[in-house]
């Protein structure tokens, strides 16, 4: 029986398969990157194809806002999620999704931002639950009921740096310790107490960053290896002493790949263009302690939120060149298969995109940032694809995938899916739709809004850079006041020689103010739309819209000063008010839907503009009439709002990066 879901039926009942069994038995998947910490799902048997209709799908719900993924264990899955009222760590039957408990342990992280909700993926160990909060809460609960056995702010307690944009790293588990990158000054890693949260060891002095800590062992000596922002250390896991440390960068850097390891050699990914490393680890200081030799550089191999997975003697990941996809573009770069002994690229395809990865059964499922799920072969030679279906087209997905019992435990940035994908046979008892079926929510696409996307959009631009944008909104401006500068005159001319009455006279300039302003605010929020299909460098001209619509407020308040409180002139002047808030709002979340980073400064700049926007209303309310001295004092005041927004750009982000 064919079950068929509109999106409305599909969004109230998040459950759509009561119960499915299965003859495998494979291990749980207790934490991110699986039971080895390298992605491996080692006993699992996967499917050689999918079907024509796409892998069934086990249950899919509606989970809320995180990048948060999923740890399963004894036939349950616990991920972290926030409402628009709270964070929580949430447990789910791993058969149908139905929850289980729940554990609220804060406010919404980011809600209006780029990026809302939990990063940090939950740790499954000895019937607890650990956590890590955005803000670097670290907490433990209890696997059956979810009640809170100890927590910790980490960051606020050991005064971490390095994770400005939320704490993001999964708690490392082993050896009755909770091992974390902080980034404190005399706690770069900290090493807590499993049962009790105490803090057992603190180590190192550099700043953090996202990637979670590698367990490794050495001639018998137990490791924990840190990806930091600007360095890459091992530290003994037992004492917290730092073995050692080699620089990997300098400023403020983003690390959030996983390093992986195979005796005696550790790989090590960094983002955007810094390519890939290989280091040997060989004994140092008398034989005492090891330390790390290069091996090999590639840099035609760079990780960020998608780390690789090493299968056989291949490496396989994708070489993110820049910033991560947008709703209106997959992220720029290939995937790659390396050699792990020598970093030689052996293939490239642009095919799968930027894309999480398992491996398991000689195969890689890679879920993408695009909501694509792919099975393909893990081969040296070349890429070649089993399968290829899309879940979620309409959203953004950055979440690692678990893998546990021929079960793909998939998460977006709202909801979360179980997907069967093992060879042995499914005996359902419930209904089971296919992945062609999956109801998809059909969402306008921002970037024709813009047109064009910077090349790196989340980079503050060059000085250059702001000033084209700023003369090509000027000239559009100059363009449109010109044209109503000789508009304003060929109609006073025509007034002097007409017999109409002063009432009848003023219609005409406000027609032409009217028209004025509704093309600036028309042509600053399509001019680069309009632009970017006749050429191919990138303009922003936004600005000159969010200018435009403050102008006109300035103009209202000047024209109704003196005016009741109450009386209808000020009615009209609430009513552009509240259409220039609208417009201020409905900008900064066109900002956060196309991911621009730098952009919302030019919310910033209307008080710098302020006194020469009174200027041009006052010589506006009294000429009567456009004139070049108007004209001016509009260029003026677009230009002090402009160069203050880009002042404060410098000074908030470029000071602060």
């Amino acid at each position: 029986m064919r079950l068929t879901l509109g999106y409305g039926q599909f969004a109230a009942a998040p459950v759509l398969v009561l119960l499915v069994a299965s003859d495998a038995c494979a291990a749980d998947w207790p934490q991110w990157r699986g039971p080895t910490h390298d992605g491996i799902a080692a006993d699992e048997q996967l499917v050689d194809e999918f079907s024509a209709n796409g892998p069934p799908i086990l249950w899919i719900r509606d989970l809320g806002q995180g990048y948060s993924g999923f740890a399963v264990a004894g036939g349950r899955a616990y991920t972290q999620t926030q409402s628009l009222y709270e964070q929580s760590v949430i447990c789910l039957d791993a058969d149908t999704g139905q929850k289980i408990w729940s554990y609220r342990y804060g406010w919404p992280y980011d809600g209006g931002g780029l990026y809302p909700g939990p990063r940090s993926t939950p740790t499954i160990h000895d019937g607890k639950v650990f956590f890590a909060a955005p803000n670097g809460l670290i907490g433990c609960l209890t696997a059956d009921t979810g009640t809170l056995v100890w927590s910790v702010n980490a960051t606020e307690k050991f005064h971490g740096r390095g994770t400005e944009f939320g704490y993001s790293a999964s708690p490392l588990v082993i050896d009755g310790l909770v091992i974390l990158p902080v980034g404190g000054m005399q706690a770069s890693v900290v090493a807590l107490s499993a049962a009790t949260g105490t803090t057992v060891w603190k180590s190192g002095g550099q700043p953090a960053s996202y990637s979670t800590l590698l367990p490794i062992e050495w001639h018998g000596e137990r490791l924990v290896i840190a990806l930091l922002q600007n360095s890459l250390a091992c530290f003994h896991r037992t004492t917290g002493e730092l073995w050692w440390e080699l620089p990997m960068s300098h400023g403020y850097d983003e690390h959030a790949a996983a390093p992986i390891y195979r005796k005696p050699h550790l790989f090590v990914a960094g983002p955007f263009r810094s390519g890939a490393q290989v280091f040997r680890l060989e004994p140092d200081d008398g034989g005492r302690r090891c330390g790390a030799v290069p091996v090999w550089l590639c840099d035609k191999f760079s990780n960020d939120v998608a780390s690789s997975v090493l299968v056989g003697d291949t490496i396989f990941g994708f070489d993110l060149k820049d910033m991560q996809s947008r709703l209106h573009r997959p992220s720029r770069g290939e995937f790659r298969a390396i050699e792990f002994a020598t970093g030689k690229v052996l293939w490239s395809s642009d095919q799968p995109g930027h894309a999480q990865i398992v491996a398991a059964d000689g195969k890689l499922v890679l879920f993408n940032d695009r909501g694509e799920l792919i099975l393909a072969r893990a081969l040296p030679m070349k890429y070649e694809e089993l399968g290829r279906v899309a879940l979620f087209p309409d959203e953004i997905c950055w979440t690692a995938p678990a893998l546990s019992d021929g079960r793909l435990y998939l998460r977006t940035q709202t909801r979360a899916a179980c997907i069967y994908i093992g060879r042995e046979p499914l005996e359902a008892t419930g209904y089971i739709i296919s992945a062609n079926e999956l109801p998809t929510r059909q969402r306008f696409d921002p970037g024709t809004l813009l047109g064009g996307e910077r090349e790196y959009p989340a980079a503050l631009p060059q000085l250059n850079e702001f000033a084209y944008w700023y003369f090509s909104c000027l000239a559009i401006l100059g363009s449109l006041t010109t044209a109503a500068v000789a508009a304003s005159s060929l109609a006073s001319s025509r007034r002097t020689a007409s017999a109409e009455s002063p009432a009848n006279r003023a219609i005409l300039p406000r027609l032409i103010a009217a028209a004025l302003w509704s093309a600036v605010v028309l042509a600053g929020a399509v001019g680069s739309a309009v632009l970017h299909r006749l050429q191919t460098d990138y303009v922003f001209t936004w600005p000159l819209a969010l200018w435009a619509a403050f102008q006109i407020l300035v103009s209202f308040s000047w024209s109704t000063r003196g005016s009741r409180l109450w009386s209808w002139s000020r009615a009209r002047c609430y009513g552009v008010g509240l259409a220039f808030v609208l417009l201020c709002g409905l900008y900064f979340h066109l900002c956060r839907w196309l991911g621009l980073a730098i952009e919302w400064s030019f919310l910033t700049g209307f008080i710098g503009a302020l006194p020469f926007a009174v200027l041009a209303a006052w010589l506006g309310r009294a000429q009567q009439s456009f004139s070049l001295g108007h004209a001016i004092a509009l260029v003026a005041s677009f230009s002090a709002y402009y160069w203050a927004s880009v002042g404060f750009a410098f000074w908030q982000i470029g000071g602060g990066a």
